[in-house]
């Protein structure tokens, strides 16, 4: 069905445009591995929505503007099958719902080499998702092709087929919809034969690369009887929500993707139900105009034409300033909520970040750097591929955890 559309997209330029990007009431989680009327990461269909040959794939590649030598060269060794396949999850309540993914498998391979979550950057519109054909999803191509490995990937909450808004940036859902997808791709995996190994990898970038923090910190803490991550690699996400990042709230600085802002607090606010209504936080007109465009049609760009040139502008006065002074602000706590820094990884883990970056500020690496090895970790390192910004380092990033990656297959 998407197959065409899918092969048009002859840049992973593109792709990478997609990866840009880049909580009072507790949110109820259910750890449960399934069973009953609503099994988590039940597979309510699959569809193959594209195949790849090498030579397609190697077109691809080579049509990059500028490609680095290290991709153009990647060896494409399996043809890939790239299935839509929608699930059975939880909301971020806990509730029982549906999500969808991606789900890339290369062909003629019994054995995968390693089972790989990657977790996709920002995205607005619910169609810019990987099992929607997205250019992003493209990555999971790539990969699947040059690695022999099985790469899934979820559209998270709110996008693709999922109902509701997106939950921005809450690390909770971000991990229980990748999690369901994964049990959804085993059993896909299962139907085609494939039998995959025990080496699970975990990358994404921007707010994937927060996803990814969020997974690898669920997979251990709750889920580590079902899957042990074998690395994981976070890519120039905002862990440290409540501390650096937060600083777009009150620095009174422009910011280039404003939309970013208001994304957050009507997601937070829809999850942990801070506030009666958008009027409580956000100014006039702000209050009005901006909720309705979040409805998964408009793109970033479009929103942000109705934002001021200072982002910060949209929110209330009181509602700053009490956001400043008091550290148990709502808002305050449920960004300290999806912090996700401050905890020790028993897998490898490894920190890609350009230090020029003015969207997802470079010290939310350095925080969660840092705290990694106060708490003793040792097998951790931070990557610094140059001192651009956030666009920059998509690349070198995700060319560096392939090689990284590959050292675990054997």
């Amino acid at each position: 069905m998407y197959i065409h559309r899918l092969i048009r997209f002859g840049s992973i330029i593109t792709l990478c445009a997609l990866i840009f990007s880049a909580c009072q009431q507790e949110a109820i989680v259910d750890t449960s591995t399934g069973g009953g009327d609503n099994p988590r990461g039940k597979v309510v269909s699959t569809e193959l929505i594209g195949s790849f040959s090498t030579s397609q794939i190697d077109s691809i590649i080579t049509t990059i503007n500028g490609a680095p030598p290290e991709l153009v060269f990647l060896v494409k060794e399996y043809p890939v099958d790239v299935y839509k396949v929608i699930y059975e999850t939880i909301d971020a309540k806990g509730q029982p719902t549906i999500a969808s993914g991606a789900l890339s498998i290369p062909q003629n391979i019994d054995e995968p080499k390693a089972w790989v979550s990657y977790q996709h950057g920002t995205v607005i519109k619910r169609d810019d998702v990987p099992s929607r054909g997205s250019q992003e999803m493209l990555i999971g191509v790539v990969y699947a092709s040059a690695s022999g490995v099985v790469v899934s990937q979820a559209d998270y909450l709110g996008l693709g087929d999922s109902p509701g808004r997106h939950p921005y940036v809450h690390g909770e859902s971000q991990a229980t919809a990748a999690i369901d997808m994964m049990r959804a791709g085993q059993a896909v995996c299962a139907d085609e034969g494939i039998t995959l190994n025990d080496k699970l990898m975990l990358f994404g970038y921007s707010q994937g690369g927060h996803a990814t923090m969020a997974l690898h910190k669920q997979l251990q803490e709750n889920y580590a009887d079902e899957f042990v991550v074998t690395a994981s690699y976070p890519m120039a996400g905002p862990y440290d929500l409540s501390g650096y990042q937060a600083a777009t709230f009150t620095n009174g600085l422009p910011y280039e993707n404003k939309y970013y802002l208001p994304y957050l607090l009507l997601a937070y606010n829809e999850v942990y139900e801070l506030y009666d209504s958008p009027s409580d936080f956000l100014k006039s007109p702000y209050d009005q105009t901006l909720p309705p465009l979040f409805d998964g049609t408009n793109s970033g760009g479009t929103i942000n034409e109705f934002i001021p040139y200072i982002p910060s502008d949209i929110i209330r006065d009181d509602v700053i300033e009490n956001f400043k002074y008091n550290y148990n602000h709502p808002f305050r706590q449920v960004l300290r909520d999806n912090d996700n820094w401050d905890w020790l990884p028993d897998a490898p883990v490894h920190l890609c970040h350009c230090t020029g970056d003015t969207q997802v500020f470079y010290e939310n690496a350095l925080v969660a750097y840092n705290g990694f090895l106060d708490k003793g970790k040792t097998d951790v390192e931070l990557i610094t591929p140059n001192s651009g910004d956030h666009g920059d380092c998509v690349l070198p990033c995700f060319i560096d955890a392939l090689g990284w990656f590959a050292e675990f297959y054997e």
